[in-house]
């Protein structure tokens, strides 16, 4: 994780979905190097493994040869795993993203938020390998971002940033921890104080630990 995404990532996820299950593992590992990779207009900003997961033809969003360095960020990005169905490739979930919560550093001191306080709706479809089989032993822990490749042969089949289903919108503006009309947003910037950084969840674990 690049030294000037000093933002974390939380999840939450609907009932009887399990964030620590492989699917879900790998679900994590790609929306966090995704979103990380836009931030820092860069591919080199995401997790071990995800250029390999992501054909090449995909990732016109972020594949620039651009400083990864050049903007500062902080606060939380808020994401709910909303729905995960089973495929006969792999696995298709829906995700909500809040991303009013992360913001950027000015050069004149004062915070930015790069997003919007309407909650994104996004769906992410992967493919599993033959044998998966191989998980972690933890998926889970203290740390930002992974230090291993935690996709381990999984691939990108498809993201569309917006969801097909419109009533998804309106399922996770309800999944977020703040109210719409708290949420920081663009119309009154700049803000004096940025959204506090909390800590990741579920995060990631010191594998060497393992």
């Amino acid at each position: 994780m690049p030294d000037n995404a000093a933002y974390n990532y939380r999840w939450s996820a609907d009932p009887g979905i399990d964030l620590h299950n492989r699917q879900a593992t790998v679900v994590r590992a790609y929306v966090e190097s995704y979103y990380l990779s836009i931030n820092s207009n860069s591919l080199s900003a995401a997790y071990p493994g995800f250029a390999e997961a992501v054909p090449r033809r995909k990732r016109a969003d972020f594949d620039h040869p651009a400083d990864p360095t050049e903007r500062r960020y902080v606060g939380t990005q808020f994401q709910h795993l909303m729905w995960m169905m089973k495929t006969d490739r792999g696995w298709f979930a829906t995700i909500c993203t809040g991303d009013y919560s992360v913001m950027e550093v000015g050069q004149d001191g004062k915070f930015y938020n790069i997003g919007s306080k309407y909650v994104n709706a996004e769906t992410v479809e992967l493919i599993a390998p033959n044998d998966v089989s191989a998980t972690p032993a933890k998926s889970s822990g203290p740390e930002r971002a992974p230090t291993i490749n935690v996709f381990e042969g999984w691939t990108l089949a498809e993201h569309v940033k917006g969801a097909r289903d419109q009533n998804a919108y309106a399922e996770c503006d309800s999944r977020m921890p703040d109210a719409r009309d708290v949420r920081p947003q663009k119309a009154n910037l700049p803000h004096d104080t940025p959204y506090p950084t909390l800590a990741p969840y579920p995060g990631w674990p010191r594998y060497e630990e393992s």
